[in-house]
């Protein structure tokens, strides 16, 4: 009985961030489409960023109360792969700012140095598990 409670607990902390991810992407697509959509509009481009900013908090929410029902030793692979991510992210935003000042690169999308961030935290999850856990 007690496995069937923890597969359950399990089952629904993964709906949770699945949800939470779902509610990130549909914001962001809405908003998206929003701000493509109604350029002139002061109010919905308002609106826009309101739903936006309102589904990534629930996404980081949801990630923290994930971090938070683990152990210390989870905790401190995400830690660590929260810091990991950082500098990643803060190198690669250093770098670029100097490669534009230069003139070697024109413009970066806000949206690469999300998609650095994210994808540095999550090859720095795996490392750090990989390394804690071998």
């Amino acid at each position: 009985m007690p496995q069937d409670d923890k597969r359950d607990s399990g089952l629904r902390i993964l709906a949770l961030m699945f949800g939470a991810l779902a509610v990130w992407a549909i914001s962001y697509a809405i908003a998206s489409g929003m701000l493509h959509h109604y350029p002139a509009s002061a109010r919905y481009r308002a609106a826009a960023v309101v739903i936006g900013v309102i589904g990534f908090v629930v996404w980081q929410l949801a990630t923290a109360k994930l971090i938070g029902l683990h152990d210390e030793f989870t905790r401190r692979i995400h830690l660590i792969a929260f810091a990991i991510a950082f500098a990643v992210t803060g190198l690669f935003i250093f770098t670029t700012d100097l490669l534009q000042r230069a003139g070697f690169v024109d413009y970066i999308r806000l949206r690469t140095i999300w998609v650095v961030m994210l994808c540095a935290w999550w090859l720095a999850l795996i490392g750090a598990q990989w390394y804690y856990r071998r």
